[in-house]
């Protein structure tokens, strides 16, 4: 979990992962090149609720739903995301992070207990390492308990993360779907080169022949290269399919075929 008081004034937020902070970006996490998707990449682009955000763009109903004020397939999800393509997303985070914090862990007079739930009441007058440590041997006697099945990391936020997934990868998948909405007609080899993809392709023979056993090894190392792009640049294409439909249904990202 990770606090954000970037934009807060009066309240912690609470994250399952790093979310955008948009006011001090130069003294963020994101300042160093290796979290950034590439390298002139605004910062808040390494965090994946950008990406949430970005993908769910690209989902069809979720366009149709917006130019309708909010009526269509999608309108439960417009309830909570609103028009997304008349504002930036700096501005949309300002609202929008509250669908992705943790919800408060404070304990109500009268709180509502689901099966398996434990309650800590915190002595004040205790120290911190003594509650800490208790709360460590408690955690640690439930997990036991629970089944291996049961055993899965669990969020109390209205929209929590499905999995993890890097910022790089989210940009790669989401550039080649770009590309193919743009160049239909380019093949999946096309399509890796456009969005950077590098094959490891080997020059012919310097003497121009063709015939050669080490001509014929080098046309099958290319060859190879070139299906190797293609798989990767399809491989994009299926898991973007899979963000863009499911994020409409609120999950993201979730892909479970490759």
């Amino acid at each position: 979990m990770v606090n954000n008081q970037a934009n807060e004034s009066s309240a912690t937020l609470v994250f399952e992962t790093t979310p955008p902070y948009l006011s001090v970006t130069s003294k963020s996490r994101f300042k160093g090149r290796r979290n950034l998707p590439y390298p002139e990449a605004q910062p808040y682009k390494a965090s994946i609720y950008y990406w949430w955000w970005a993908f769910l763009k690209r989902n069809r109903n979720y366009q149709i739903t917006c130019a309708n004020n909010g009526k269509g397939h999608l309108s439960k999800l417009y309830q909570d995301f609103g028009n997304i393509f008349d504002i930036a997303f700096e501005d949309w985070w300002k609202h929008g992070k509250y669908l992705f914090a943790e919800q408060s862990a404070l304990v109500s007079k009268q709180p509502d207990i689901a099966e398996g739930d434990i309650l800590y009441r915190i002595d004040p007058y205790r120290s911190f390492n003594q509650i800490h440590e208790e709360i460590k041997a408690i955690y640690g006697n439930a997990t036991v308990m629970r089944s291996i099945s049961e055993r899965r990391r669990t969020s109390s936020a209205k929209y929590p993360i499905y999995a993890n997934a890097s910022a790089y990868n989210l940009y790669r998948v989401l550039k080649v779907w770009d590309l193919r909405c743009k160049h239909s007609e380019a093949s999946a080899y096309d399509l890796g080169i456009m969005a950077g993809l590098k094959p490891n392709l080997l020059p012919p023979s310097r003497y121009g022949h063709t015939r050669t056993r080490s001509a014929a090894s080098i046309e099958r190392h290319n060859k190879r290269a070139h299906i190797s792009i293609a798989n990767q640049s399809n491989r994009y294409l299926r898991t973007a399919e899979q963000y863009i439909d499911n994020v409409g249904r609120g999950e993201f990202p979730k892909a479970l075929r490759r």
